[in-house]
């Protein structure tokens, strides 16, 4: 073995991260741009296929790791490596061009429900927001990156689980099924 695991890894975790990034951007200049939150449901449908790729490259490339346990290990350090470096420049963007980021959000919200048709149904949600906005207990934008970046590596441990699993098992087929050929 040429790599271990973890260099593997920590190499995949630059286009994870930026990737992650792109993402965070559609959510965090939605205040700005209003019809890019558009764009994260796509983004996010792309995200396990960028991460099979890395996955699969890290088993083609040493066939040594093609064990579940091996895979799923690159695969988490890979979204781990990936969401530091999205956590970073999201939070650089939080601190230093947007800080009020949660209370235009909110406020942005609460418009957008006033001006609904049905508003008057969500009128306890409204002044629920607004009292949160009054009170200051919204989360920080530091609060709000860092659980996003919790929730972004439980997310992405599990969707690694579960591609170390099918590329294991889609590889050792292919790899049986060679060498049956090679022995006819």
């Amino acid at each position: 073995m040429s790599k271990s695991v973890y260099k593997y890894a920590s190499e995949a975790g630059l286009p994870v991260g930026l990737y992650l990034t792109v993402m965070s951007a559609c959510l965090l200049m939605s205040v700005r741009f209003p019809w890019l939150p558009t764009f994260i449901f796509p983004l996010a449908l792309g995200f396990p296929v960028l991460l099979w790729y890395l996955m699969k490259r890290i088993s083609d490339k040493e066939p040594a790791y093609l064990k579940v346990s091996a895979l799923w290990l690159g695969g988490m350090y890979a979204v781990i490596f990936g969401t530091l470096i999205c956590t970073l420049l999201s939070g650089l963007y939080l601190t230093f061009v947007e800080p009020g980021f949660m209370t235009s959000y909110v406020s942005n919200a609460i418009s957008t429900l006033e001006s609904s048709p049905m508003s008057s149904e969500y009128a306890p949600t409204i002044d629920l927001m607004r009292e949160a906005i009054e009170a200051r207990v919204l989360p920080s934008s530091m609060e709000f990156i860092s659980g996003m970046g919790w929730f972004t590596c439980f997310a992405g441990s599990l969707l690694s689980l579960i591609l170390a699993v099918v590329i294991t098992s889609v590889g050792r087929r292919r790899k049986k099924r060679l060498g049956d050929e090679f022995f006819r």
